[in-house]
């Protein structure tokens, strides 16, 4: 039996805008505390926090967030939530909010130990990328729910048993 994949981080999104309004970013890294806006360096405005959850969000000027940083789905709803009220008292302003991963599709798979150290896998069928490092390690993304992530797991670390064998 193989250990059970431990969640280090799960990214979600949210959308705060209707089409064609935009989000001042420099008036909002005035306002919010732990926010930083250098959009020489990156586009998105970074807000990070430590209470009630440890996370960052990226907020982009079209109105979409990134949250990073949480180790549940639940965390992660809960955090961009706390995120939206954030920029909601600061800018005045609430619309939708749509909670889902980023979606990270290709073809292929992936791997030139000279560029990145891993092997990207990426599963079509799950719409997930499965990085693989020679010290065992692995990293899901684009899961949709901790399930899924356990279903890839199995998949992943069967797949490997099987090359294993055969040799």
């Amino acid at each position: 039996m193989f250990p059970k994949a431990i969640i280090q981080n799960v990214v979600s999104t949210a959308q705060i805008l209707n089409k064609n309004k935009k989000l001042d970013l420099y008036s909002l890294s005035n306002i919010i505390k732990n926010a930083k806006y250098s959009p020489e360096r990156f586009s998105a405005l970074i807000i990070k926090v430590e209470q009630p959850l440890r996370s960052t969000a990226l907020v982009f000027s079209n109105g979409k967030i990134v949250c990073v940083g949480t180790k549940s789905v639940k965390d992660s709803e809960i955090a961009i939530r706390n995120f939206v009220k954030l920029i909601s008292k600061a800018n005045s302003l609430y619309d939708t909010m749509r909670i889902a991963p980023p979606d990270w599709l290709a073809r292929h798979i992936s791997y030139n130990p000279e560029f990145f150290p891993g092997m990207c896998l990426r599963l079509k069928k799950y719409r997930s990328v499965v990085i693989v490092f020679t010290t065992g390690k692995c990293i899901i993304t684009g899961a949709r729910s901790e399930e899924e992530i356990y279903l890839i797991q199995n998949k992943i670390y069967n797949t490997i048993l099987m090359f294993l064998k055969s040799q």
